[in-house]
C-alpha cells in the first residue's frame, strides 16, 4: 500500500503485513504486532489518514474524521507518538493546540479526489495520555470516529473496553445523510508482551468476533518488514547488545510472546511463527488418530493427533476439561472425537504406565487407564517409558526437525491453546530462589498446562517406541502395518465416532 503524506514524503507500507493491516476494512478492532523498528508506528499514522479519505460525506459535502491518539504517559506521547506524528505531518500544517505535558490538538483541511471532483476533509487527532486516571473517567469525554492506542499493551485493558463505546460518535448522526453508515473502529500497535500480558489473553486466546491481530516477522527473518528503512545489520546489533537477555530478544527482535517470569518454557525450540497452525487443522483422510492421555491427578487431559505419511505430526485438538474422573473424561474424549472426527477411528491410545496402578482385579475395580479402555471402546497402552528426558526428546526431536528442509514435523492447530501456550511459557521448569540466587527446578513444573503436555509426550514416544527416539532419527513416518513403534495395536477393540 503506497501513498503520498500532507508533507509531500513518499510512504509505502513497510511490508505484507502491515499492508494487510492498513487494508482491512472489515474488523473493529485491529492489532499490529512486531519487531522493534518495523514501521508499526508510522503504519498506523497512515491507517488514519486512509480511511479519513474513504469516510462519507456528511450532509454539506465535506468529510469529517476525527481520532483520539491514546499512551500510558506525556513524556511518552511527547517523545514517540506525537514526535513518529510530526515527521510524516508537521505541526505547521494545519494548526496544532496544546502538547508540552497536556493534551495536544491536530486539525488538518485537504482535499480527496472522489467521482471526478475535489471533496473537502476536516481532520482532527487528539493526541492524550490516560497516566494515573481511571479509565472511563479517561475515555468519558471523548466524541471519535476511530480510536489509536500507540503501544497498546502498555495501556490497560479498560481503556480499550471504554475506548469502545467512545468510536462512531462523530460526526453525529444528524450530520450525515440519511441512511448513510461510517466505520468505526480501533487500531492499536506494539512489540510482543509478556504471554501472561492482557493482551495475549484477549486476542490469542478469546479473539472476539471483530477482533483481528497482525503480526510481523522476526527482524532477522527473510521476510522482515521496513528493512529498507534501517542500517544494515540492525536486527543482528540488537541481538549481540542482548546476547544475555533472550527474553528482551525474543519480544523485540523475533516478535515472539516473552515467558512468563515464573519459569523457563521446556521447549525453547517451539515457535508460533514455525509450529502453530493460523487455522484449524481438520483430520486426514485416510490417516488414523492417535490419542494420548494422562490421568493428571484427577485432573486429566487426552491430546488428538495424526502422524502423515509424510512424517508430519499434526496436533489437531486437545481435551482438557478439569477436574474429573476417568469415566466422565473417557465421554468427553468420545464426544471431541464425534464434534470434530466423525467417522474417524482411534488407531492407537497411549498412556502414562502409572495410569494401570491402583486397580483391584479379585474386587473387579479397574484403574484409571483401564476405566477410559473400557469406556472409549480403545485399547489403551502404556506408553514405553515414563522417563522424563526421554519424554521430552520424543517432543524436541520433532520441534528441530523440518521435512525437506522447510515443512516443520509438527504443527499445532490454532484450537489447541492450552499446549500452545505451554509451548510457549507456561510448561515450564519452575524459578526458585535458593539463597537469593535464581535457579530452575529440574523437572517440569506441575500445573494446569503440565497434563496436556504429558498426554502429548506418551503419544509421541508410544507411537515412535523407545528405540526411536533413543536413536534419534524419531522413525520419521509411521508404519503402515499393525506395528507401529514397537507398539501393538490391539485389533477389534477400535470404535467408530459420528
Amino acid at each position: 500500500m503506497t501513498g503520498i503524506s500532507l508533507s509531500g514524503r513518499m510512504f509505502s507500507a513497510p511490508g505484507p503485513v502491515a499492508a494487510a493491516f492498513m487494508a482491512d476494512r472489515h474488523n473493529s478492532v485491529r492489532a499490529l504486532l512486531g519487531p522493534v523498528g518495523g514501521g508499526k508506528t508510522v503504519a498506523c499514522i497512515h491507517d488514519l489518514l486512509t480511511n479519513a479519505a474513504l469516510m462519507p460525506a456528511c450532509r454539506d459535502g465535506v468529510i469529517r474524521f476525527r481520532s483520539v491518539a491514546i499512551r500510558d504517559t506525556y513524556d511518552r506521547l511527547e517523545k514517540t507518538t506525537i514526535a513518529t506524528w510530526t515527521q510524516w505531518v508537521p505541526k505547521d500544517l494545519g494548526t496544532w493546540v496544546g502538547g508540552g505535558g497536556r493534551s495536544a490538538t491536530h486539525t488538518l483541511n485537504f482535499e480527496v479526489l472522489r467521482g471526478g471532483r475535489k471533496v473537502p476533509v476536516e481532520f482532527e487527532i487528539i493526541f492524550a495520555a490516560i497516566g494515573d486516571q481511571a479509565a472511563e473517567d479517561f475515555c468519558r469525554g471523548f466524541e471519535v470516529t476511530a480510536c489509536w492506542l500507540n503501544e497498546m499493551d502498555r495501556l490497560s485493558p479498560d481503556v480499550l473496553t471504554h475506548i469502545m463505546g467512545r468510536i462512531g460518535r462523530y460526526p453525529r448522526a444528524e450530520m450525515m445523510p440519511a441512511g448513510v453508515k461510517y466505520r468505526e473502529f480501533v487500531i492499536g500497535d506494539l512489540n510482543a508482551p509478556d504471554i501472561d500480558d492482557w493482551f495475549y489473553r484477549l486476542f490469542e486466546e478469546t479473539r472476539p468476533e471483530g477482533y483481528a491481530i497482525y503480526k510481523q516477522p522476526s527482524g532477522l527473518s527473510p521476510q522482515a518488514e521496513n528493512i529498507q528503512n534501517l542500517q544494515a545489520g540492525y536486527y543482528e546489533r540488537l541481538v549481540t547488545a542482548n546476547v544475555n537477555n533472550p527474553k528482551w530478544v525474543k519480544r523485540f527482535v523475533h516478535a515472539a510472546y516473552g515467558p512468563s517470569d515464573e519459569g523457563e518454557p521446556v521447549y525453547s525450540e517451539y515457535s508460533d511463527d514455525r509450529h502453530l497452525s493460523r487455522v484449524r487443522l481438520e483430520p486426514r483422510k485416510g490417516v488414523p488418530i492417535r490419542l494420548g492421555v494422562d490421568a493428571g491427578i484427577q485432573r486429566p487431559a487426552g491430546v488428538f493427533t495424526q502422524w502423515l505419511p509424510s512424517g508430519q505430526w499434526r496436533i489437531l485438538g486437545e481435551v482438557v476439561p478439569g477436574r474429573m474422573g476417568a469415566k466422565r473424561f473417557a465421554g468427553e474424549l468420545k464426544r471431541w472425537m464425534t464434534e470434530n472426527a466423525p467417522g474417524f477411528e482411534i488407531a492407537q491410545a497411549f498412556c502414562d504406565p502409572a495410569g494401570f496402578a491402583g486397580g483391584d482385579t479379585e474386587s473387579g475395580e479397574l484403574a484409571w487407564a483401564e476405566t477410559v479402555m473400557h469406556e472409549l471402546g480403545v485399547a489403551v497402552l502404556p506408553a514405553p517409558s515414563n522417563e522424563i528426558g526421554l519424554r521430552l526428546d520424543a517432543v524436541r526431536e520433532e520441534l528441530t526437525y523440518q521435512i525437506d528442509g522447510q515443512t516443520p514435523a509438527l504443527l499445532l492447530s490454532s484450537e489447541c491453546k492450552m499446549l500452545r501456550k505451554g509451548f510457549a511459557s507456561h510448561y515450564r521448569y519452575a524459578r526458585q530462589l535458593v539463597a537469593g540466587t535464581a535457579r530452575y527446578s529440574d523437572k517440569p513444573e506441575k500445573n494446569d498446562f503440565s497434563h496436556c503436555h504429558d498426554a502429548l509426550q506418551y503419544v509421541l514416544l508410544g507411537s515412535k517406541g523407545r528405540y526411536g527416539v533413543v536413536a534419534g532419527d524419531g522413525t520419521r513416518k509411521p508404519a503402515t502395518s499393525s506395528m507401529s513403534g514397537g507398539c501393538t495395536v490391539i485389533k477389534n477393540t477400535t470404535r467408530l465416532f459420528g
